[in-house]
């Protein structure tokens, strides 16, 4: 078999190499980003973790310790665009590079449309999808300068399909998510090509994780058979369905993917 002039065993060998890469995680006090803190860890990469409360960070910081993993915590919001691009001075002063931000800051409000608070609503759409944007400006800028970065939103199979439960705000932030990431995949794209500098843009989009948080929808009959219904496997996800995708969007084995949204969703999306 002949190989293509760009070929390179050594890059086949390394294409899910991520030692030594510095991973930004929002949300990172979360049971998601507390997760991908240590799967990034155990890959060898030096982890960043940031969110509102300091405390719960440090959790985080000392699960991945504990699996002789690198972590610092960084208090920040993700909605305050001066913040992020604090975060950013401060991480480059740390580590002196900054090679993948993970967006998993997001909430949740569940209500009956016709009963949806206008504030609630607004409140959704300014974590999920301005708490998306704006890391994305302060670490993109950084990645412009750097010459390159990789960047990994948080969807959800929410923003490809209603659902009957209430998910008015969080359908609307996810759809604007999805396209969020295809708008900045294209547009930094053909602007990286006259400017050299190559940014990756993609997104994960779950389906119902079994966490703290889901608890009582998991633990409800009535609440859960809807999504069991639309789930081919028979189940919901676990935390640690989510690792290998985050992981592949980081590494340089998707370097040629962008703009894409990856389902991980036990086929629900498929039929």
């Amino acid at each position: 078999m002949s190989m293509t002039e760009t070929w390179s065993n050594d890059f086949a060998l390394n294409i899910f190499n991520l030692r030594d890469r510095v991973v930004v995680i929002t949300g990172g006090n979360g049971t998601l980003g507390a997760a991908y803190a240590q799967a990034f860890a155990l890959h060898g990469a030096k982890v960043v973790v940031t969110a509102r409360n300091m405390q719960t960070l440090e959790k985080t910081v000392a699960s991945v310790k504990e699996v002789g993993g690198e972590c610092i915590a960084i208090a920040s919001d993700v909605t305050d665009l001066n913040a992020m691009q604090s975060l950013v001075k401060e991480i480059h002063d740390h580590y002196g590079r900054i090679d993948i931000l993970i967006n998993n800051a997001g909430m949740a409000f569940r209500t009956a449309a016709e009963d949806m608070p206008a504030d609630k609503f607004n409140q959704v759409m300014q974590v999920n999808v301005t708490g998306t944007l704006l890391p994305c400006q302060a670490f993109g800028c950084y990645f412009m300068q750097q010459g390159h970065g990789k960047i990994v939103n948080t969807s959800s199979v929410r923003g490809f399909s209603g659902h009957p439960d209430g998910y008015t705000a969080y359908a609307a932030s996810k759809a604007a998510v999805d396209n969020l990431t295809k708008q900045l995949a294209t547009e930094w794209a053909f602007k990286g090509r006259s400017s050299g500098f190559k940014i990756n843009v993609n997104a994960i989009a779950p389906t119902l994780i079994k966490s703290p948080l889901t608890q009582e929808i998991c633990e409800d009959p009535a609440r859960i058979a809807p999504f069991l219904a639309r789930l081919p496997m028979g189940r919901v996800a676990e935390t640690h369905d989510m690792i290998g995708t985050v992981l592949f969007l980081s590494a340089p084995a998707s370097d040629f993917m962008n703009g894409q949204t990856l389902y991980v969703d036990g086929g629900c999306t498929a039929g």
